[in-house]
């Protein structure tokens, strides 16, 4: 039996002489460290997939939204929790920009980090979790990464994550509970908790069945090292039948290309020491997530418009979609996607009477699975003012790329595992 028949028959427990073969790089060849509630999870009951039914599902991504628990509008976060009950009110809004209309069937949250502006401001903690615990009152089931802004100070040392992460709301053991023995999201679909590569918030697995089809969602660090990046590896090896998703706060820079570790905001930025310490994307991506067989989806924020920026002359840092070939031997396609609208969030204006820039605060991606018709969508609304964005660019502040109507910004060719 070879280690990788190993790993995928016992549910991810790998022999104890795995774990002294770790190499500095390579996670798609090693595995490394606990895997918190994955034997468990391997066992569980989820809903039959012999007949895989084709409903069309949305997945509501919350970019960078530290400003809203800052000081938009002010310190109360009052944007931050409508953003959240705009989600839950519209969870069935019906798009009509694409090839045919549907109900947007609005299942999950995935957030890209930042959670809050500063750690040790008290008030952002509350804020953000009052935000997101009116997802969990409405069963909505959601998981988020630490950004940097999660850490207290630069990030240079792991033990610097923030309180909400390492031991608060966001930590494992909290997210665990919520999650429970699963979370019912209505219509027979279910979401589970996996398992966390510590204690901490900082690195966690869960899982969505979801119209049939079962979607792993792993939650990375910033900059994730690489005892982080093998746990996960083993997690997806544990759960042959899942799509992969990954979702970090760092991955694709505004420009759409991965985050090289000299890139203004990249790890060097942040004093952030090599592997296995961090791993910037480029470095996670070559030296073996791009190997993951089973890895179809890559979220992140992070990257904005400035002069530390590795190409500050590019407008292009509202959203990206990028897909890219995976070295696997299934050859599938990795959408990598990019939303950060932070910057709007800071301005904070209180206009919102056209849409012409002003206004167009916290923002939420609607990423739309259509799995009858094989496609993948892109929307993004400011929930504030209703307005949609039009394109991937606009002048900032006072940019014209907004509309009063639903604006279909992306619709690409997308099967999953069925086809890669």
């Amino acid at each position: 039996m070879t280690e990788l028949e190993y790993v995928i028959k016992h549910g991810g427990l790998t022999p104890k002489r795995l774990l002294s073969r770790i190499s500095r790089r390579g996670f798609g060849a090693s595995v490394l460290g606990g895997l918190t509630g994955a034997a468990a999870s391997s066992l569980m009951s989820t809903p039959s997939l012999a007949a895989v039914a084709a409903d069309d599902f949305t997945i509501a991504i919350i970019p960078d939204p530290q400003y809203l628990a800052e000081s938009c509008p002010d310190n109360s976060g009052g944007y931050y929790a409508a953003m959240m009950k705009w989600i839950v009110d519209n969870k069935n809004i019906v798009f009509t920009s694409g090839t045919s209309s549907f109900d947007a069937n609005i299942k999950a949250v995935v957030g890209v980090g930042d959670c809050v502006n500063q750690t040790g401001d008290n008030n952002q903690y509350k804020n953000a979790q009052n935000g997101w615990t009116i997802l969990d009152k409405n069963r909505i089931a959601f998981t988020t990464p630490p950004g940097n802004h999660d850490y207290a100070g630069r990030p240079d040392a792991r033990s610097k994550l923030g309180e909400q992460f390492a031991t608060g709301y966001f930590s494992a053991k909290r997210r665990s509970s919520v999650y429970g023995s699963g979370i019912d999201l209505g219509g027979g679909d279910m979401a589970y908790w996996i398992g966390s590569h510590d204690s901490t918030g900082a690195n966690t697995a869960v899982m969505f069945v979801i119209s049939g089809i079962k979607l792993l969602i792993l939650a990375m660090d910033f900059f994730a090292g690489n005892a982080a990046w093998s746990w996960a590896y083993e997690v997806m090896l544990a759960h042959p039948d899942c799509e992969c998703h990954i979702t970090t706060h760092a991955w694709l820079t505004m420009k759409g290309k991965q985050f090289e570790r000299t890139d203004g905001y990249g790890p060097d930025f942040y004093q952030m020491a090599a592997a296995p310490y961090s791993n910037s994307a480029a470095e996670a991506w070559s030296t073996g997530v791009n190997t993951w067989s089973n890895l179809v989806g890559i979220f992140s924020g992070h990257d904005i418009f400035g002069s530390h920026n590795s190409e500050p002359s590019s407008p292009a840092w509202f959203w990206q979609q990028v897909p890219v070939k995976s070295a696997s031997a299934r050859g599938q396609t990795v959408h990598q996607l990019f939303a950060n609208s932070q910057q709007l969030d800071e301005s904070c204006a209180t206009s919102v009477s056209n849409a012409n820039g002003a206004g167009q605060i916290a923002s939420v991606f609607l990423l739309s699975r259509r799995p009858a018709l094989g496609l993948l969508e892109g929307r993004m609304i400011s929930t504030k003012s209703g307005n949609w964005f039009q394109s991937r660019t606009a002048s900032f502040p006072g940019g014209t790329s907004w509309s009063d109507s639903e604006t279909l910004l992306f619709s690409v060719p997308f099967t999953g595992l069925q086809k890669g």
